[in-house]
Formats: C-alpha cells, sequence, structure tokens
C-alpha cells in the first residue's frame, strides 16, 4: 500500500473514522492493527518478521532497564543488536557480500560457490531496524526507560505513516506521544491537511514526472546525451530525489498531525546551502543524527585529533552509503561525501582559519555562486547513487565512465535539448518549498485568501500534471 493509491485514501478515511471515535487506549490499538495491515499489504509474511524483532527487542529493553548488572545488561544490548543487524544483513547484504568475496578469490585464481539467497528485501526494512535498535541502546544508556506497554512500544516502532520511508523517530520523542492522550489541535490540522498536499504535488507532479526522463536516461548502457545535455538527466534525478523522499516525510508529518502526533522534520532547504556539512543537517536529518549519535561520536568524533575524525567522518559515510544500498555504487556515493566532509572540515580548519558563514545569512552573489558550486557537487554524488539502481546486467562502471565524459563535454553541437525547460520548471517549483519551507509548516497562520488559493492551485496541479500510478516511493528499495 502507498499514498499515492486509491487503497491507500480509503484505508485513511476507514482509520479516520474509527479513530476519532475512540478513547486514548483504542486509538492504540486501531493504529497498531491498521500499522500492520498496512505493511501487510505487500506480503503479510513480513508483518510476522516486523512484529518478532520488535516483541524481541521490548524484552530485551525490559530486561536491561530491570538489570542492575552491567555485564547482563551489556548481553541484552548486544543480543538486541545482533538480532537487528542480523536480520538486516541476511535480507539485504548477505547476497552483495558473498558476491563480493567471491570476485576476490576469483582474482586470486581460486573458483568459490557461494549459496545465493532469493529472497524479497522486506519494505523498509532499514528504517524500522534502526528505529527499534536506537530504543534498545536508548534505554542502556538511562537516555529513557523501557515501555512497559508492548502495545505503545510495538505502535512506536510500525506506527504506519513513518514506517516504511521514515523519518527515524527517536523513542525519546514518538515514544511518550504513544503513551499518552493525544489532544486534536485544529490548527496542527489544517498545518496537516496542507503538508499532505504539499507532499502530494512533491511526488506525483515533481518526482514523478521527472522520473520518466530520469529512467529513460538510465536505461541504457551510456548516457543518452554526447555532450553536457547529460546534466539535465541528474539535475532531473536530483530534483525527482528531492521531490520523491521530502513528499514522502511531508505525507508522513501531515498524517500524524492529523492524528495529534508530530514527527520530526527530515527536510530543511538541502539544496540552497553551501557546503558539505551542510548538507547533511538538511538532507535527510533524522538519519545524519541517527549516524551522528549512534556511530560517529561512539567511534570518537572528533575528540582524539584530526586524523581519527577523518577517519571517523569516512567510516559513518561508508556505511551510511551501505546503508542505502548493497551494491558498490553506493559504497562509492557514501565515500565520495565522506571524502567532501573530510576536505571541507580541512579547508575551514586548516586554510580559513575559521568556521564559514552560516547558511542563514542574507542573500550575496557570493554566496549564490557557493550554492550553484555545492550543488553541482552533490549532483556528482547522485549520478554515483542512482547507478547503484541500474540492472545487474549493465555495468555501472561503464554507465558512470560515459557520464562523467558527456558532463564534462560542453561542446552542445546540437544546443540545449528541449527537456531542458521541463526540468528547469519542475526544479525551479522544487526550489521554491525549499526557500519557503519554515512558511510551509506554518500553514494555519497564513491569511484565509491564500489559505484558499495555495490549497486551490495544489488540487489543480495534482490532478492535470500528477502521474497517479501507485508508483513506490524511491526509498521503499531501503
Amino acid at each position: 500500500m502507498v499514498f499515492n493509491s486509491v487503497t491507500f485514501l480509503i484505508f485513511l478515511a476507514v482509520t479516520l473514522s474509527l479513530y476519532y471515535r475512540l478513547n486514548h487506549r483504542g486509538q492504540n490499538w486501531l493504529l497498531l492493527v491498521a500499522s500492520y495491515i498496512f505493511y501487510g499489504w505487500w506480503d503479510f509474511r513480513f508483518a510476522f518478521l516486523l512484529l518478532a524483532t520488535s516483541l524481541l527487542d521490548y524484552w530485551f529493553a525490559l530486561w536491561i532497564d530491570q538489570s542492575s548488572d552491567r555485564g547482563r545488561r551489556k548481553l541484552f544490548l548486544t543480543l538486541s543488536i545482533v538480532l537487528n543487524m542480523g536480520v538486516l544483513c541476511l535480507f539485504k547484504y548477505f547476497n552483495f557480500f558473498a558476491e563480493s568475496f567471491e570476485a576476490v578469490l576469483r582474482a586470486f585464481g581460486m573458483q568459490p560457490s557461494f549459496p545465493i539467497l532469493n529472497v524479497i528485501l522486506p519494505i523498509g526494512i532499514s528504517f524500522y531496524t534502526f528505529l527499534s535498535m536506537s530504543y534498545t541502546i536508548d534505554v542502556y544508556r538511562g537516555e529513557i526507560p523501557a515501555s512497559r506497554s508492548p502495545v505503545d512500544f510495538l505502535l512506536y516502532v510500525c506506527f504506519f505513516p513513518h514506517l516504511v520511508a521514515g523519518p527515524i523517530v527517536r523513542a525519546s520523542y514518538l515514544l511518550p506521544q504513544c503513551q499518552k492522550p493525544r489532544v486534536i489541535n485544529p490548527d496542527e490540522v489544517t498545518n496537516g491537511i496542507w503538508l499532505i498536499l504539499m507532499g502530494y504535488v512533491k511526488k506525483v507532479v515533481i518526482a514523478d514526472q521527472l522520473a520518466q526522463f530520469v529512467n529513460w536516461g538510465f536505461s541504457g548502457t551510456s548516457a543518452p546525451f554526447p555532450d553536457a545535455n547529460a546534466w539535465l538527466v541528474i539535475y532531473a534525478f536530483a530534483f525527482q530525489i528531492y521531490g520523491d523522499f521530502s513528499g514522502y516525510s511531508d505525507i508522513a508529518r501531515g498524517l500524524s498531525k492529523l492524528m495529534g502526533f508530530e514527527l520530526v522534520e527530515n527536510f530543511r532547504a538541502p539544496y540552497l546551502i553551501t557546503n558539505p556539512s551542510a548538507f547533511w543537517r538538511h538532507w535527510h536529518i533524522s538519519l545524519s543524527t541517527w549516524l551522528r549519535d549512534y556511530l560517529y561520536i561512539p567511534l570518537g568524533g572528533n575528540r582524539f585529533g584530526e586524523f581519527k575524525t577523518y577517519r571517523n567522518l569516512m567510516i559513518t559515510m561508508v556505511l551510511g552509503g551501505l546503508w542505502h544500498g548493497a551494491g558498490a555504487a553506493y559504497l562509492l556515493w557514501g565515500f565520495y561525501h565522506g571524502l567532501m566532509l573530510s576536505v571541507h572540515r580541512w579547508w575551514t580548519q586548516a586554510v580559513r582559519k575559521k568556521t564559514p558563514g552560516s547558511d542563514a545569512e542574507g542573500f550575496s552573489w557570493r554566496r549564490l555562486l557557493r550554492i550553484i558550486l555545492f550543488f553541482h557537487l552533490t549532483c556528482i554524488g547522485w549520478l554515483l547513487f542512482r547507478a547503484g539502481a541500474l540492472p545487474r546486467e549493465i555495468s555501472q562502471v561503464q554507465v558512470l565512465k560515459d557520464y562523467l565524459v558527456s558532463m564534462f563535454n560542453f561542446s552542445f553541437h546540437n544546443g540545449i535539448h528541449p527537456t531542458a525547460q521541463a526540468v528547469l520548471l519542475l526544479g525551479l517549483l522544487a526550489l521554491f518549498f525549499q526557500a519557503r519551507h519554515e512558511m510551509m509548516n506554518n500553514f494555519s497562520k497564513w491569511p484565509d485568501r491564500w489559505k484558499t488559493l495555495s490549497i486551490a492551485s495544489s488540487l489543480a496541479a495534482i490532478f492535470s500534471l500528477g502521474i497517479f500510478e501507485g508508483s513506490q516511493f524511491i526509498y521503499f528499495q531501503f
């Protein structure tokens, strides 16, 4: 079941009509059942996997919380981490590592044959695994108490708006909202409706329109253009993935507001910043903060000298790339961003000797040029990322090489391709949402005439330009 489908709209209408008639405990039971129906719609077998791993983490956290013996607490935490990472690695990474190890052994003249698992990747497994695992870690650290109610905890993990593509909400933030009665605030409902509409515009108008061009651009074994027109495909993917993922997050946040919940903001104008450090404070914020708090800082962060800081940055970003997908292209994408973060840190500390200006500073031509430059560096990373989704029969290396050669060939023998107009218009719409992201979060405070005009314009865009094929969101595969 996907947000952009008639089935989901019927599911939502039934769920909300019952939700508003129940008390707090009844609402939690309803949302728990609805969330498992929502998740099991793809394949009911994976709903049992989700339930089993969640219940085990519920018990591990209780045992950690109730035990005063440090060794025993550490054992339960270790079991929780091994369970979660084991399930994730089995479904998502087993074949990748088996094939990679085979390739290494063959390079030394050996002929190994490892088994390959023919299993379907459970939707959103990386998201709910990180969600559940962070809960037991926080209980172990003493940052939150373990939940005594299995219903509250299971709802925290499987709450359907964020279940399959985030944001990755911490237990300290969302679990108390499950445990206490919610208040339906009319202003927040208004904000929620607008977020849902804005999310649909981003998904079915911006992302799905651009997806047609992007899929065509990556359908062959080489770049579709011999010159810098190849940038158009990369621009299109940059705005597609923003519209797709940011749109999902907006819909998730909007749906939550309709039920009295608050989810964290996951995007803050990521294409209007000037450096890689700021990018990860604006793009997929819930993942970047998760990696910071549960990987980068435990590795040592920036506390033990420059060399170890660069090492920790690289490890964090490479593993962050691997989190996105089991493939060399995702590893390379993580390495690329780790390298940019390291170079940026070296530049600001060793060369500039000061922290760069805030992204909140006013307009200047110098800042605009920095935004344009870093956007193009980000787009090169998106080329690596998109190559990770190519079919096995297409050589990722050949496609990457061909694209890079074309992108930096500025001859333009046949002029600018006509698709530039559509990419530019949809890209400008995406940039408008980013430039006004603070205003978009406070729709209830807008003048009534602007509310009416904005809702009418959004509905007109959705129904006249939207693609309604129930296409999955890009991040469902992660």
